[in-house]
């Protein structure tokens, strides 16, 4: 019997012992998919294939009260399948796996989803924390029914009074290592809808200005298209001919000292210097990836925009935040998510960003870089 159908049968005998008798969905999908989504978030850290230890379960509102009872036993087996599949490739982990269910109010019935996360350790064992003391009866942390859609679950903020310049508050530029912030519950829209790619007329706009102040001697915007020097005359001239008996006098023609064909016509094109947009860079500190902004709006959330920053963590809204560059500086605004955004450690609903900034959405922590 394989690894999959060990866990199933497993599974199968712990429903079997309750009234319910069987899994709303199969577990045995649920195996694979969680072991495809490892596989995807598996890195190499300091040499080694460092798996994602966390695995997050989305299910629905009906599924969630059915098996509820059953969770400590279900996220202990989804450990334990993980871990050996992880030790069958030769990946580790940074601690020992931890499963967790999570509601999501737009999944139907017999419906799930999985997420696998690299956090770091500290973050890991604080999830552990809350999710046994959850399991337990003794917190409200973590879990599947941890709290009402639309709720945040309470985290320890830092209270300190940030400056301001301007309208907009600019926090304290000492990067923290504290990862634990932002631990919040799903937020309660989940779908994931894909988009177009369109440009916007903001971004058109943008990069219209750039291209007109890239060009101030090439161009004089000031300048009367449809005025043209007027030839100076000096003179009348006779053309140079042979003589030849019997033949007419020759005519003068007046010459222009300058040539009076038109100057645009037939005239090299003006060279077009093409200038890129300003953009910035978010990295990942677990795992190094690195995803671009692009001036003068991009979006980051779960949801897939025109040039959208895309993060796959059930703790990030589908529209968190966005980033903005105004020509001089970047800043970030928190679009109203659930979880709120953090800079520094700090809960923020806009702030200017620096070199070194920390940005803390859902459970990743993604370091601001201006490129």
């Amino acid at each position: 019997m394989n690894m999959f159908r060990a866990f199933e049968s497993r599974v199968a005998e712990a429903f079997g012992a309750t009234s319910q008798g069987q899994a709303p969905f199969s577990f045995r999908k649920l195996a694979r998919r969680a072991t495809k989504e490892m596989e995807q978030e598996t890195y190499v850290v300091d040499g080694v294939d460092t798996a994602p230890a966390l695995i997050t379960v989305l299910v629905s509102p009906d599924d969630d009260a059915a098996m509820k009872t059953l969770y400590p036993q279900l996220t202990t087996e989804i450990a334990d399948f993980v871990e050996a599949e992880a030790a069958r490739k030769g990946y580790v982990f940074v601690g020992r796996p931890l499963a967790r269910f999570m509601v999501d109010p737009s999944l139907r019935r017999g419906r799930f989803a999985v997420f696998a996360n690299n956090v770091d350790a500290m973050t890991l064992e604080k999830l552990r924390e809350e999710e046994e003391a959850f399991l337990s009866g003794f917190g409200a942390f973590g879990g599947a029914a941890s709290a009402q859609p639309g709720i945040v679950t309470p985290v320890e903020q830092h209270v300190a009074a940030p400056e301001q310049v301007g309208d907009i508050p600019v926090v304290e530029h000492a990067v923290s290592d504290d990862s634990s912030a932002g631990l919040g519950v799903l937020p309660a829209d989940f779908v994931d809808e894909s988009l177009n790619l369109v440009a916007t007329p903001d971004r058109v706009a943008v990069e219209a200005r750039s291209l007109a102040e890239a060009l101030p001697e090439v161009i004089d915007v000031n300048a009367n298209p449809i005025a043209t020097p007027v030839p100076e005359v000096v003179g009348p001239q006779v053309a140079q001919v042979p003589e030849v008996e019997g033949a007419p006098a020759p005519i003068a023609v007046p010459q222009a000292a300058h040539s009076t064909q038109d100057s645009t016509v037939g005239a090299a094109p003006v060279p077009v210097v093409e200038t890129e947009p300003a953009s910035c860079l978010l990295i990942d500190r677990q795992s190094g990836r690195t995803y671009q902004g692009m001036a003068p709006k991009t979006y980051i959330g779960r949801e897939r925009t025109p040039g959208g920053i895309v993060l796959h963590d059930p703790n990030v809204s589908r529209r968190h935040a966005e980033l903005t560059y105004d020509g001089r500086a970047w800043r970030i605004h928190d679009l109203g998510s659930t979880n709120g955004t953090l800079v520094n450690d700090v809960d923020v609903e806009a702030c200017v960003l620096r070199d070194g900034d920390l940005i803390t959405v859902g459970l990743l922590n993604l370091e601001f870089r201006e490129s």
